[in-house]
């Protein structure tokens, strides 16, 4: 698969911020449109072919390797950085998870809001209508079955990027995170510090900035395309880690049909 970095030059920054925004909106809507890893294969290499036709980039790497900052943990060359398409599709695959889990509790209210609408209900018989739609069987049971889905998703994530360093995303598209050592990153770097804590300062930037600083950490995914930082992302730079993919993965399978 032809690489993103290969493209880049320095020098060329005017084009790199178009690549961040057009790569970062193609490669997440992408994944609804296709359903195997083959096909993210596919949209990487039609993003490459337009980028390169709209911005006249071409493949000349020379002074590529100047400016990219070593990493142990790729030194024994068996590991490479994960592309942009893959860590944007895994961020893609979570998040469409979650809205799976709290799909029947979406419908369910919004069923009831259509139900409020057409009655025309003022102000105090919402509120009553809404305390009694709480304690309607129906409703408990879904939230409560919506919840434990959430716990369980949550304890099998948990329990895989403890272990493998990767979430269910990055599981069925093969990369994981590492440190920049190559070591397991473990709960405390893959869960505490690069989600926890970095959700956190999320929430409390957010909340000071009146919801300004919400759009800004929208942007950060774009850091994937910055090939000087080993496309961290300020989670890696929070836990010191990489996002990798082992290159023997990328090796095609050769099947021997035996001679009758």
């Amino acid at each position: 698969m032809i690489n993103l970095s290969v493209f880049f030059n320095y020098n060329q920054k005017h084009k790199y911020f178009i690549l961040c925004i057009i790569s970062s909106k193609i490669s997440i809507a992408g994944y609804f449109s296709f359903i195997y890893k083959k096909n993210i294969f596919i949209l990487h290499q039609i993003l490459i072919n337009y980028m390169k036709k709209q911005f006249n980039i071409n493949e000349n790497t020379s002074g590529y390797n100047n400016y990219i900052q070593p990493m142990p943990a790729l030194a024994d060359g068996k590991l490479e950085l994960a592309s942009p398409a893959y860590r944007l599709c895994a961020i893609t695959i979570n998040q469409l998870f979650q809205y799976i889990i709290f799909l029947p509790i979406y419908i369910y209210s919004l069923s009831a809001l259509f139900e409020t609408m057409k009655e025309e209900y003022d102000s105090d018989e919402f509120t009553e209508f809404f305390l009694e739609w709480l304690t309607l069987p129906q409703t408990l049971t879904i939230i409560m079955i919506t919840i434990m889905a959430l716990i369980i998703f949550t304890a099998w994530q948990i329990s895989w990027m403890t272990k493998y360093g990767q979430s269910i995303g990055k599981r069925m598209l093969n990369i994981r995170v590492i440190r920049t050592n190559g070591d397991n990153p473990g709960f405390i770097r893959n869960v505490i510090l690069r989600e926890t804590v970095y959700q956190l300062i999320v929430v409390i930037i957010g909340t000071l900035t009146l919801g300004i600083g919400y759009f800004v950490f929208m942007l950060f995914p774009a850091m994937v395309f910055i090939n000087k930082w080993q496309r961290r992302t300020l989670q890696d730079f929070l836990a010191d880690t990489i996002v990798v993919k082992d290159k023997t993965s990328n090796k095609p399978v050769t099947v021997r049909i035996p001679k009758r």
